[in-house]
């Protein structure tokens, strides 16, 4: 008797305890983080309400799974995709809302799991001789103008698209036949139908013509926050809140039994199908196979008549590969291949008869020619469309595709190119010769220079030992021959810097990718202290610049000739340079920005041409701008000048975003970045 109170006791205090337990919060939300949540205006997905709270199915969402996850949710307004992912880089937001994966998004950010999807797909009267994929092609296919659907509607095989202003007027036109399909978004396109009541009269056919995977995208180094929610998302949504969710925003299809009319007509129909029976069944057989076969003929006439009206050679062949229908343009470009057509010749029969009788010449024993028959046919019949070229032995250049054609069909389609060939065929041929002119060049100048310093380094020598000997003997020169000795020593100076500009513009294409990371804050420095700047004029640099990993060499020396030729050509005894850097969307760009006399519109561009000099004031051989350009193109940047404001230039430099987050830059010869060291003074 006492042992069983004292189970009641135990059992009562056990029951108040999960009662405790239920209302008090739980200890992993207790001390809940906050986060920010970017969305864009997508209802119902995602929009702001008249009152400026954010609503709507992935809010809802967002929220489920980050409370879950032991998060506090704000929403910040992102206008649009780009917005969303703007506000994540800017530190304005922790989080987006759903998104479509795609490559260039998950370069600038990562994401969680897959929740759900984004469909384009085609609608179809229910009523309508439409019943899958296959049935659309050849048909009028409406889609928003401007929109993303109209990717979608070129997926149909020669689909006319019919563009309209909003999906609201595509509906009507679909159901009264003028156009056969309607492709736009499958989930907020349902929602429109199920609130007019219209889902029944109009429904989405499967599979979508486009699928994106969604998901929600983080800044990169949130992976803490990316865990968390994985982890929620992975342990397996709550399916009865999600498909809550989804019935509050989406709707769901409408049913018979919603009205109380609708269930007594339902009856009434089945008593009346009851009663029809076998003769309504067979008249229902009868009827799909004739809609069937109407299809089918109306789909190639379609395509036959469409074709008819370009220079092409079309063949359509039944599910045997039997030619069944074939366009006057065929007869026209192939007269020869007519006869095996009329006899019914299969597609493989002609493709080897073009190879055995030499319409199409080749190098090819039976065996082989059977196995690239084999393989065109394999490739048709599992939907890869492969473009391929086809020369002919008169000289006649062709485009062939062979594609299937709904479920019991198949097409070669064969376009004549010669000409287009022909001009493609010249380009590459100049291409390569200009390849090979360009090289011998390159060639050329490279030996000429390296053949011109010797005598030029023993001619500035004995210029140097002589005058040495007559100082030595103390003969002094007349001044005018002084002045003209001086000269000599120039003229022999510029040629040298000639020579050696001439040397790195020639091998500035050098292969060796070794690149390093630098602080260009740093370097900079040590360029400009090589620079060495004259004296009245003052020269910054910003500091904390963003590393770069570069070649080392090329960014030097790029960097000191711009700076050299800044102070250079300045119109005045002192002024002020600086340096600073900027992102962009597509990497850094690098500013050096002067205060001088600026360079005149008409010049901008030409200035970066070889030995071009825009004044003869100043020494240089005119190759240290066009030496710039070349070593920026090299590493796939852009240099550019533009005026400054009140008065100078700004010289842009652009390194771009490498690949696998690499900046690669050409490294220069040793012997090479030694030479641009000693002409920097010159520019």
């Amino acid at each position: 008797m006492n042992f069983s109170i004292l189970h009641r006791i135990t059992a009562s205090l056990w029951a108040a305890l999960a009662v405790i337990c239920s209302i008090l919060p739980d200890s992993s939300l207790a001390q809940t983080r906050p986060i920010r949540v970017s969305y864009s205006e997508f209802n119902p997905y995602s929009y702001t309400d008249n009152n400026g709270t954010a609503r709507g199915y992935a809010i809802d969402l967002i929220r489920h799974i980050a409370t879950k996850a032991g998060y506090d949710v704000s929403f910040v307004a992102g206008g649009h995709p780009a917005g969303m992912m703007a506000a994540l880089k800017d530190g304005r937001a922790d989080l987006t809302s759903l998104l479509a994966l795609t490559p260039a998004r998950l370069e600038e950010a990562i994401a969680t799991d897959e929740i759900g999807s984004f469909d384009l797909t085609a609608f179809v009267a229910t009523e309508g001789p439409v019943e899958d994929l296959s049935d659309l092609t050849g048909g009028n296919i409406g889609a928003v103008t401007g929109s993303f659907a109209l990717k979608g509607a070129e997926k149909v095989p020669f689909a006319n698209v019919v563009e309209f202003d909003e999906s609201d007027h595509m509906l009507m036109p679909l159901l009264n036949g003028e156009i056969d399909a309607i492709v736009t978004s499958r989930d907020s396109y349902l929602r429109r139908l199920r609130s007019a009541g219209l889902d029944g009269a109009v429904a989405p056919l499967e599979p979508a013509l486009i699928s994106s995977a969604a998901a929600l995208y983080l800044p990169p180094g949130n992976t803490a926050l990316q865990a968390d929610l994985n982890r929620v998302i992975r342990s397996g949504l709550d399916k009865a809140h999600i498909r809550d969710l989804r019935e509050k925003w989406f709707g769901r299809d409408s049913s018979l039994f919603d009205d109380p009319i609708m269930i007594w007509a339902a009856r009434l129909a089945i008593l009346l199908t009851a009663v029809a029976g076998f003769l309504g069944y067979r008249a229902l057989v009868y009827r799909g196979r004739e809609k069937q076969l109407l299809r089918a003929r109306k789909g190639d006439q379609l395509l036959i008549s469409a074709l008819d009206e370009v220079a092409a050679a079309v063949v359509i062949f039944d599910k045997d590969l039997r030619a069944v229908h074939w366009n006057q343009g065929m007869e026209l470009i192939f007269p020869q291949m007519v006869p095996g057509l009329r006899s019914g010749a299969t597609l493989r029969k002609l493709l080897t008869r073009s190879y055995s009788d030499g319409t199409v010449p080749h190098d090819m024993d039976d065996a082989a020619i059977a196995d690239s028959v084999e393989t065109i046919i394999d490739d048709m019949r599992n939907g890869r469309d492969t473009i391929r070229i086809i020369r002919l032995g008169d000289g006649r250049v062709f485009q062939g595709r062979d594609v299937p054609l709904g479920k019991d069909h198949y097409a070669t389609i064969r376009v004549e190119i010669t000409e287009h060939q022909k001009q493609q065929d010249t380009i590459k041929d100049q291409a390569d010769r200009l390849v090979l002119a360009n090289e011998q060049l390159r060639t050329f100048t490279s030996i000429a220079a390296h053949d011109l310093k010797t005598p030029l380094f023993n001619q500035i020598a004995l210029l140097e030992f002589i005058g040495e000997d007559l100082t030595a003997a103390g003969i002094e020169l007349p001044p005018e021959v002084r002045e003209n000795w001086v000269q000599l020593e120039n003229v022999a100076q510029q040629m040298l810097r000639l020579v050696q500009d001439l040397s790195i513009y020639a091998t500035t294409d050098s292969e060796n990718q070794t690149v390093e990371l630098i602080a260009p804050s740093e370097r900079l420095k040590d360029v400009l202290h090589l620079a060495q700047p004259r004296s009245g004029f003052q020269i910054t640099i910003d500091d904390d610049m963003p590393d770069l990993l570069v070649n080392a060499t090329a960014f030097d020396m790029v960097m000191r000739n711009l700076l050299t030729n800044a102070i250079k050509h300045h119109d005045k005894d002192f002024g002020r340079i600086s340096v600073r850097a900027r992102k962009t969307d597509s990497g850094l760009t690098l500013l050096v920005q002067d205060d001088g006399p600026g360079i005149a519109a008409p010049f901008r561009e030409k200035i970066f041409e070889p030995f071009t000099r825009l004044s003869t004031q100043t020494d240089g051989s005119g190759l240290g701008l066009a030496f710039i350009k070349k070593t920026v193109t090299s590493w796939g940047g852009t240099v550019s000048v533009k005026p400054a404001e009140p008065r100078g230039s700004v010289f842009e430099v652009t390194f771009p975003h490498p690949k696998g987050g690499a900046q690669i830059l050409p490294l220069l010869d040793p012997k090479i970045a030694q030479a641009g060291r000693q002409v920097s003074k010159t520019g």
